[in-house]
C-alpha cells in the first residue's frame, strides 16, 4: 500500500494558498452579490485562515498512481475550509457547498480542452480497462493511503468502467477536522469534475450517505448522473440543477436511471 504522510505540504504552503486565492477570485462576484462586500471579504479571509491551518494536516500519498487521490484530498481541504468559515458566520452547509460547486465548476472548465480530452481518453482507454480487469479477476483491491477501492469492468451498455470505494480518505479527513455535517456535500464535487472532464459518471450512493460503499460507474459519452441518499443534499443538487438549467437551457438533459442529470461537455 502506498505510504501516506502528513506534513508534506508544509513547505508548499505558499503555492497552495496562491491556488486557493485564485479559486476564491472565481466566486467573489457571487459572494458579494449574496452577502455584501463586508461579509464577502470576511468570509474570504476566514476561509483562507482555515485553509492555512489545514494545510499541514492534509495527507499526501506517495507514488504516481496516487496522483488523482492527492488532487481529491486537496479539493476536500479547500472546501472544508470554506465550510468552516461559512459556519462561523452562521451560514449553512448547503450554502457553503453551493459556493464550492460554483468555484470548482469554473476552475475545472478552465482546464485546457486538450488536457480534458486526454484525461477522458485515458480513463476509457484499453490499457486502463485491461489493468482493472486483471485486478478484478484477481479480486485485488487497490489501497492508497486511507482510500480502498474495488475495480469493475462493464459491458459498455450500463457502464464502461466502475469503482467501488469501500474506504475514502476524503471522508476520513473531513470527519476528523470538523466536517461531519459537510461530508455528504463534499462527495457532490464529482458533479463538476465529471461534467468538465467527460467522465459520464453515474453514482447513487456514498460512504458519507451511510452506505457500505460509493458506487462510481463511468460511461464514455454519457451525461453525469449523481444523486445523494441524504435528503437535504439531494434537495440541494436538484435546486442547483434547476438554477443552472435556467441560466443555460443547454444543460437540460433527460434523466436516465435513478440519478440526476448533469450534461457532458
Amino acid at each position: 500500500m502506498p505510504r501516506q504522510d502528513t506534513g508534506y505540504y508544509r513547505s508548499r504552503k505558499a503555492q497552495l494558498l496562491e491556488k486557493f486565492e485564485a479559486h476564491c477570485d472565481l466566486v467573489m462576484a457571487s459572494l458579494r452579490a449574496r452577502y455584501g462586500d463586508a461579509l464577502a471579504g470576511a468570509l474570504r479571509s476566514d476561509a483562507r485562515r482555515e485553509y492555512e491551518r489545514l494545510i499541514p494536516e492534509i495527507p499526501h500519498i506517495k507514488g504516481v498512481r496516487a496522483r488523482a487521490f492527492n488532487t481529491f484530498l486537496l479539493i476536500t481541504a479547500e472546501e472544508l475550509a470554506v465550510y468552516k468559515a461559512m459556519k462561523h458566520h452562521g451560514k449553512s452547509a448547503e450554502e457553503a457547498w453551493e459556493l464550492c460547486h460554483e468555484a470548482l465548476r469554473r476552475a475545472a472548465e478552465r482546464v485546457p480542452r486538450w488536457k480534458r480530452w486526454l484525461l477522458q481518453r485515458l480513463l476509457f482507454s484499453g490499457l486502463v480497462r485491461k489493468v482493472m480487469d486483471r485486478r478484478m479477476r484477481r479480486q485485488q483491491p487497490g489501497r492508497f493511503g486511507e482510500f480502498e477501492v474495488q475495480y469493475l469492468v462493464g459491458d459498455g451498455k450500463e457502464f464502461d468502467v466502475g469503482i467501488n470505494y469501500v474506504g475514502c480518505g476524503n471522508l476520513r479527513f473531513a470527519m476528523s477536522h470538523g466536517g461531519e455535517e459537510f461530508a455528504p456535500y463534499i462527495c457532490m464535487s464529482d458533479i463538476a469534475l465529471s461534467d468538465a472532464l467527460g467522465w459520464g459518471l453515474s453514482r447513487t450512493q456514498t460512504l458519507a450517505d451511510g452506505c457500505a460503499y460509493c458506487d462510481f460507474r463511468f460511461k464514455q459519452g454519457a451525461a453525469t448522473q449523481v444523486s445523494s441518499r441524504t435528503p437535504e443534499v439531494q434537495a440541494a443538487i436538484e435546486r442547483i440543477r434547476r438554477s443552472e438549467t435556467e441560466q443555460d437551457p443547454a444543460r437540460a438533459r433527460p434523466t436516465r436511471g435513478t440519478g440526476r442529470v448533469y450534461p457532458d461537455k
